[in-house]
């Protein structure tokens, strides 16, 4: 996450996890804590399943507050 705002923010973010037919095979939600303004964090989203084949990972929604 990159804050481009003028104030620390906390975000939620959900991530799809795809087959290559755009099926989704888990969804999970990662919170990262406060980011400061102007300031980047990373965060890991992990399905807690066996996925096999191709699989990607999709932001699906994120929530800044």
């Amino acid at each position: 996450m990159t804050n481009h705002e003028s104030e620390a923010n906390q975000y939620t973010v959900q991530v799809n996890f795809t087959d290559a037919s755009g099926n989704v095979l888990d969804a999970v939600v990662v919170n990262v804590p406060e980011v400061a303004a102007g300031a980047t964090a990373q965060a890991t989203a992990k399905s807690n399943r066996s996925l096999t084949g191709t699989v990607q990972a999709q932001v699906a929604s994120a929530l800044r507050y």
